[in-house]
């Protein structure tokens, strides 16, 4: 098999063509390009067929038929367009092509003899929507063809380059300027290549409660929590953008929250004064997955995490771990520290193996709460649309981690042991939570009221029209649960149970099954024990 060395300058083509950004909006491109490129690096050309390139660039099941699915043509010739265009503008210059021949998916990497000198250097692309601030160290920006012929002399050659030197450098510094004077001197971004690298002040540490939105570069955003949650910051690497507003997006106690994503290689480096905290990463895989436009389902998109430089998740696989795609999933880490330079390093990475094209990391939005050593913070929700404090001063969030079933609000006095708010709202069907938990036990406990069955409104007796079964991590927690045999109309009922563990998917999945008419619950709570 034939060394990497030997395909150095072909690797660095095509290297530069993945970073130029000309397949920001066409990942079926990178992954058709990446996949093909790989195969021929490894002297495995051969395999490179409609059916593998369908199968395992593109992620259509192993069932794909290419004379029934032309994908595979249809990108291939849009891939040669693309290259096409690429080469008649920023890449015109370049001392070797890639080219995909018509009729084959081989690759070829064409040496151009009168080309001006290879620049394997990425190119910079600067991504719509972004402010862009000066890198320390700017690279020559290829300048355009010029009318003027070769043997005017080299003094007219020093003079344009000078200019093509000139101009972009005064315009970045008066971008860097107008940031830096409408901000304070705060948060700005650079892009190398479609990788994007934060630049500001990170002297100062975030709050003990620090909430982020990865990959939003727009205004703090206030959520029906009360949590504010700041813009993308202190990242290096990936590049940002918006999740398609069709997208709906389950168990989100905000429709609007997780809009934007950060993706690609990428890491961040955010200041923590020194002591114990809480990390929850948040992921919602929207790209891959049935009725997505990428489709796919497991193991369509793998890629590693990594804290303060320990791997903590390996082969993460979002549609795997939330159960579906468009599902928020969010994983939760105790005991979590600055390193000794007074700032918590986050990494993500792509997971490659087998020369297998996977598709790039992501992450939508980072919350870091200060807490005690060994400790996480408790879940408390109601299934309401707003946030509720009760009696004794405690915070409950308003519905989330929750797939299926529907919010129903009702003002019917509830005789509660603790805060009849509680009860006021329910979530009824058949339904689940997956609440994000780090390693440890822990006391659930469920909070019920029938404010249904029993009263005029139904007009249907209490005992026997309600029973469903609720389990937890597939061990059943209550059968033929009857609220109102149990406890009446319009009386709250709590069941408690001790000694839960999260899952192999860092989550406790609660299950509430119809058995008669339709599974309900008003709030759950979960708390770790000591």
């Amino acid at each position: 098999m034939l060394q990497m060395s030997e395909f150095r300058d072909e690797r660095a083509e095509l290297e530069q063509v993945l970073a130029s950004g000309i397949f920001n909006r066409a990942p079926h491109l990178h992954s058709f390009l990446s996949y093909v490129c790989e195969c021929y690096f490894e002297g495995e050309a051969d395999k490179l067929k409609e059916y593998t390139i369908g199968v395992e660039a593109l992620r259509r099941q192993p069932g794909f038929d290419p004379k029934r699915d032309s994908i595979v043509r249809v990108e291939a010739h849009r891939l040669r367009r693309r290259l096409a265009e690429y080469y008649d503008t920023k890449g015109r210059d370049h001392r070797v092509r890639i080219v995909i021949p018509s009729g084959q998916y081989v690759p070829q990497f064409n040496l151009q003899a009168d080309a001006k000198g290879a620049s394997f250097e990425p190119e910079r692309q600067t991504p719509e929507r972004h402010i862009v601030a000066q890198p320390p160290e700017p690279e020559p920006i290829p300048p355009p063809q010029s009318p003027i012929p070769p043997e005017v002399g080299a003094s007219r050659r020093v003079e344009r380059d000078a200019w093509v030197w000139l101009i972009p450098t005064l315009l970045v510094s008066l971008l860097v300027a107008a940031v830096l004077w409408g901000t304070g001197g705060s948060a700005t971004q650079a892009s190398i290549n479609g990788n994007e690298t934060w630049v500001g002040t990170a002297t100062q540490p975030v709050p003990g409660e620090f909430r982020m939105l990865a990959g939003y570069h727009g205004q703090p955003f206030l959520d029906r929590q009360g949590h504010n949650w700041s813009p993308d910051a202190y990242y290096s690497g990936g590049i940002s953008s918006e999740v398609p507003s069709e997208r709906t997006i389950q168990g989100t106690p905000d429709p609007k929250l997780l809009r934007n994503q950060r993706s690609g290689d990428f890491s961040y480096d955010i200041p923590l004064a020194k002591g114990t905290y809480e990390l929850r990463l948040f992921f919602a895989e929207t790209e891959y997955g049935l009725g997505n436009p990428l489709g796919g389902s497991e193991t369509s998109r793998l890629f590693t995490i990594a804290i303060n430089g320990t791997e903590v998740l390996r082969r993460f696989d979002p549609i795997a771990e939330s159960g579906g795609p468009n599902r928020l999933l969010v994983r939760a880490f105790k005991d979590i520290s600055p390193a000794s330079d007074g700032k918590l390093h986050l990494s993500f990475r792509k997971y490659s193996y087998l020369g297998r094209v996977v598709s790039p990391a992501f992450l939508n939005a980072i919350e870091i709460l200060q807490s005690k050593p060994g400790l996480v913070h408790p879940v408390r929700i109601v299934t309401q649309e707003r946030s509720v404090t009760d009696v004794a001063g405690k915070n409950w969030s308003s519905d989330q981690y929750f797939f299926g079933g529907t919010l129903a609000f009702h003002n019917q006095h509830v005789l509660s042991t603790l805060d009849e708010t509680l009860c006021r709202g329910e979530r009824y069907g058949n339904f689940a939570y997956h609440i994000p938990l780090a390693p440890g036990k822990y006391r659930l406990t469920l909070h019920f009221a029938e404010t249904w069955f029993g009263t005029p409104e139904s007009n249907e007796p209490g005992p026997g029209s309600r029973k469903f079964n609720v389990f937890a991590n597939g061990a059943a927690l209550l059968q033929d649960f009857d609220i109102a045999k149990e406890a009446g109309t319009n009386l709250e009922i709590t069941k408690v149970f001790e000694n839960l563990q999260p899952n192999a998917q860092g989550a406790l999945w609660l299950e509430f099954v119809p058995v008669e008419n339709y599974a309900v619950v008003n709030a759950i709570e979960v708390e770790q024990m000591q």
